[in-house]
């Protein structure tokens, strides 16, 4: 028998032809699949390592359909503990949170988490080192510009310098204000603190197509820097854009409903301004956009404050100030 991806029979799978003896096959269980390749494994002297990734893209996000789904998963891990199978789930750790947070629990969680590595975080000095080496694959871009490729591997100063040939010191005027690469990971963080690669370079890709338009445009002008301050704003206003249509509407549909009620207001809520807006079960929602990120929770004067960060609200069409 064949199952689906939510384990509906398939009206596709080939009908089986029952044995000699007029009796149905049993079906083939884990255990004894596990079995049969730890044997083969052991008699060719071989390893077998499962990835599972890109789990956020299968069922909907912070959905029950999810949490039972994954759950399973990782229950599922439990019965391929060998020393010749090894299964490694990438799991985002909102997703993780989301799957134990629930009234039972999740009962010897520690048998899945005990080879759990740490989560997976990107520095700005690696988003800067990413940045610099998907510039210089372009040939003609070092050559213009005079820069080692092969030396921009060996030295994280070197890569800083690169960086400053392509963009300006800083965003906005005056110039003690942020250096341009921290401006960018500041605006590409969302409320946990977490800057994706993914956002970063969909930030760097409008501003480079906003910066050809402008040089298009103006054809013999004079620009001093590669990619221009008013392009890199341009591209953040874009990629803001992006992540409120692909991710929260897109990824959270369930979920918008309670977000699309934010929409041109404001940056920071109270707790009694969110029991408000969001009215019953106010509390389980406002962990939920905790826990995908709209919010970072703070505490001014002794109250909690929750913040839109900057990732969202130029799509978002927030205004600065506390609701």
């Amino acid at each position: 028998m064949e199952l689906d991806l939510f384990g509906s029979r398939s009206s596709t799978a080939p009908k089986v032809k029952p044995s000699a003896k007029g009796e149905d096959p049993f079906p083939t269980y884990v255990n004894e699949i596990k079995e049969a390749l730890e044997t083969i494994l052991k008699k060719t002297a071989l390893s077998l390592w499962l990835m599972v990734d890109r789990l956020d893209e299968v069922f909907p996000r912070r959905s029950e359909l999810e949490r039972k789904a994954l759950r399973g998963l990782l229950r599922t891990m439990r019965n391929f503990r060998s020393e010749n199978i090894r299964v490694k789930v990438f799991l985002r750790d909102d997703m993780l949170d989301h799957v134990v947070r629930t009234d039972e629990g999740f009962t010897a969680l520690t048998h899945v988490t005990v080879r759990q590595a740490d989560t997976l975080k990107w520095t700005q000095d690696q988003l800067l080192a990413m940045i610099v080496k998907r510039l210089f694959v372009n040939a003609p871009l070092a050559a213009y510009l005079k820069v080692s490729r092969e030396h921009i591997d060996a030295s994280a100063t070197y890569r800083g310098q690169c960086f400053d040939k392509v963009f300006p010191p800083t965003v906005f005027r005056p110039s003690h204000q942020s250096p341009t690469i921290r401006w960018i990971c500041n605006r590409c963080a969302d409320g946990r603190g977490v800057v994706t690669p993914r956002d970063v370079l969909d930030l760097l890709t409008c501003a480079i197509q906003k910066q050809q338009d402008i040089c298009a445009g103006d054809p013999d002008g004079a620009a001093d820097w590669i990619i221009g301050p008013h392009a890199i704003q341009h591209g953040f206003a874009e990629m803001s854009k992006r992540k409120r249509q692909n991710y929260l509407q897109a990824e959270f549909p369930h979920l918008w409903k309670h977000i699309e009620k934010f929409v041109g207001g404001k940056t920071d809520y109270r707790s009694s301004t969110l029991r408000t807006l969001l009215g019953d079960g106010w509390k389980e929602v406002r962990d939920d956009l905790l826990a995908i990120g709209l919010f970072s929770k703070g505490n001014k004067r002794g109250e909690e404050i929750f913040s839109i960060p900057f990732l969202y609200r130029h799509g978002m069409q927030l205004t600065q100030g506390k609701a």
